[in-house]
């Protein structure tokens, strides 16, 4: 049976910092690169082609937008995709184990968990600590839906799906700095009330009070993020804060357009 070609597809946006590794960690499973560059200015599409990759290029988005996805997996040639991001890295142990399902067709779509470090620590609980995280998938599987980024890689992709254990995660680097961490909540929470406006949806006070509190205490302390110290309790707060601000542009945004 021959191997199935695997490209490994990457968004960037002036992360020249991550890339380099970012690249050689999916050089390890993937026969071709694709980055899709989203007007960089840091050298990070120059970069890409030195060390051989495909680039192609995306106008700016304030996130790893599903349109900047839809559009690196479209430009893929692979069988198999692994959707990455600068900031991912993956074993070479993971990476002999993605080649095998793959080879032996044990599945159409493979997930994960994230070994997230933030600020500079490993971080075991909290936030996005437990399974689900779909990276690896048959090209065949990806039909894009129409949803927010939160939702898109889980609803776009059908097909039988295999978790891996998290003696095969996927290293996220998440957020070096709390102002990097701000900054891209800041971004994502636009970006996200910008859809659920195109989606008729208007702000409620339900969503923008019990939902933040819900996800704090859901991250804090039933996924124990009060294990891993200030860490935890920093990007729990944040990440409350961010579903705040989704609900805040939405009242905002439909203001706007009433007072019109």
């Amino acid at each position: 049976m021959a191997m199935p070609v695997v490209t490994a597809a990457i968004i960037t946006c002036n992360e020249v910092d991550h890339l380099r590794d970012c690249i050689a960690s999916a050089s390890q499973l993937a026969d071709e690169v694709v980055v899709c560059d989203m007007e960089s200015t840091d050298g990070s599409a120059e970069l890409a082609r030195e060390l051989g990759c495909k680039v192609i290029t995306h106008p700016r988005m304030p996130a790893p937008d599903p349109e900047a996805r839809t559009t690196v997996i479209a430009a893929a040639a692979g069988d198999w995709i692994l959707a990455f991001d600068p900031d991912m890295r993956i074993s070479a142990k993971t990476a002999r184990r993605l080649r095998e399902i793959a080879q032996n067709d044990e599945a159409d779509i493979v997930a994960f968990y994230l070994e997230n470090h933030y600020f500079g620590r490993r971080c075991r609980h909290g936030h996005a600590s437990g399974p689900g995280f779909r990276k690896f998938f048959k090209k065949s599987c990806f039909r894009p839906a129409d949803v927010h980024i939160e939702r898109f890689m889980r609803d776009s992709l059908s097909g039988r799906t295999l978790q891996l254990g998290r003696e095969h995660p996927i290293q996220h680097l998440a957020y070096e700095t709390v102002a990097e961490c701000l900054d891209i909540h800041i971004r994502y929470a636009r970006r996200r009330a910008e859809h659920a406006v195109l989606q008729g949806e208007r702000a409620s006070v339900s969503r923008m009070f019990l939902r933040p509190m819900k996800r704090f205490v859901g991250n804090y302390f039933l996924r124990k993020g009060c294990l891993d110290g200030m860490c935890g309790l920093v990007v729990s707060m944040v990440v409350s804060m961010y579903l705040f601000m989704i609900e805040a542009h939405v009242w905002s945004r439909t203001r706007e357009l009433s007072q019109k």
